[in-house]
């Protein structure tokens, strides 16, 4: 088929992938805020969608209604696109915040106002510009050099909301990685096996947006520099804006969809005064002598010795206290303070230990004796065998 016969229509495809968008942040909103009991977790990632779709509503908008009446609104809503991209990172640190939040400690509050600020100016921002009278807005491009001192109040105030913006998505990003790095090593105080709820997606999510920046400096610097290098061009594309905006919002709308809480304690069963998950208080004022931690630590020597506890795939802290009549803060002391191990890396211990001697004494395969002795994953047994033995389980089963 001869090329010349495709007709490359660029405000076509600019309103198709504004309705796709706009369909897909649309759909992922409304999902999110379905009746659930994790819905108060979920309602920053809603807005998050909510915002996106107002912001696509633009171009639509602008075909649904006559042309100078089209103009206005979608004038509206195309300077909307300030605060509502201002939200954005915010929103999805929060969500991954209450993702992450750990309700066996005591919660910090964010301080709002920081975080307010840039969203504020945003805010008022647009009201200034939408209450300007419609000759002055109509004036309003970069290159216009009759400006007066309102509309030149208002240019100054769009570049300052554009470098905020570009300021707050990598400190925004690095919040997120810290965040889950210290729920990640959380995790380990809490659960034997924690791979399914380490929101490894959210490390990805983290890293597309500092592409995502990265790519909108690039072609921010490019519009304006102009170096006319080999390959520079691409930055300075529609369709390439439009293929990251689609990875972006694919990646989320896939993974973050579907997350939960990775720490959630049992609603039951638990040993009195820890019901409903309250917070663990700090160790130096449990009250608890050496005699009773040394007792703590024999039981939990004793469950894993004589009964195999470890064995449990999804054993947790809670399980373990629960077994020995104790609240997961006394169990904690104990392992960390007597044992000097986080939970953790003693119950995989312990599955490393077992591991060894099937490796040693049975044909089972690797496999069988990775689900036999606790672990969920291969992977995850396998890094484990080798941080505490220095070798993979096939290289020790050859040499045993």
């Amino acid at each position: 088929m001869d090329p010349n016969h495709f007709h490359f229509d660029l405000e076509n495809l600019r309103v198709a992938a504004a309705t796709g968008l706009l369909v897909l942040s649309a759909f992922c909103a409304h999902l999110l805020l379905l009746p659930d009991r994790h819905r108060r977790v979920r309602l920053p990632l809603a807005l998050f969608f909510l915002a996106t779709a107002l912001e696509m509503l633009a171009i639509p908008v602008a075909l649904a209604f006559p042309v100078q009446q089209g103009i206005m609104i979608a004038f509206a809503f195309e300077l909307a696109e300030v605060p509502l991209t201002m939200c954005k990172p915010f929103l999805l640190w929060l969500y991954v915040s209450r993702l992450t939040h750990d309700p066996t400690q005591e919660a910090q509050t964010p301080n709002w106002a920081w975080h307010g600020l840039p969203i504020g100016f945003a805010t008022v921002l647009y009201f200034y510009i939408l209450l300007l009278p419609a000759s002055q807005k109509a004036g309003l491009h970069p290159e216009a050099t009759d400006l007066n001192g309102l509309q030149t109040a208002a240019i100054l105030g769009l570049y300052a909301a554009t470098v905020i913006f570009f300021v707050l998505l990598p400190i925004y990003a690095i919040l997120i990685l810290q965040r889950l790095s210290k729920y990640r090593s959380r995790l380990k105080d809490l659960f034997a096996s924690t791979e399914n709820r380490e929101l490894a997606w959210a490390w990805w999510l983290a890293a597309l947006v500092i592409v995502f920046w990265c790519f909108n400096v690039i072609t921010l610097a490019v519009s304006l520099v102009k170096p006319g290098l080999p390959g520079f061009a691409i930055f300075d594309t529609f369709l390439a804006a439009i293929v990251i905006n689609y990875v972006l919002m694919w990646s989320i709308a896939l993974w973050g969809t579907r997350q939960r809480p990775g720490i959630e304690p049992p609603a039951t069963g638990l040993p009195t005064g820890e019901q409903n998950g309250l917070p663990m208080r700090k160790y130096g004022k449990s009250g608890l002598s050496d005699d009773r931690l040394d007792r703590i630590a024999g039981k939990i020597e004793a469950l894993m010795r004589d009964e195999r506890l470890f064995l449990e795939p999804d054993l947790s802290l809670w399980d373990l206290a629960n077994r020995i009549g104790v609240t997961t803060h006394y169990a904690s002391q104990a392992l960390n303070e007597k044992i000097g191990v986080r939970f953790f890396d003693y119950v995989n211990r312990w599955r490393i230990h077992d591991a060894t001697d099937r490796l040693r004494d049975t044909d089972a395969t690797i496999l069988e004796i990775t689900y036999d002795v606790g672990f969920n994953s291969r992977s995850s047994f396998y890094t484990a065998f080798k941080r505490e033995l220095g070798m993979t389980p096939s290289q020790y089963r050859k040499g045993a």
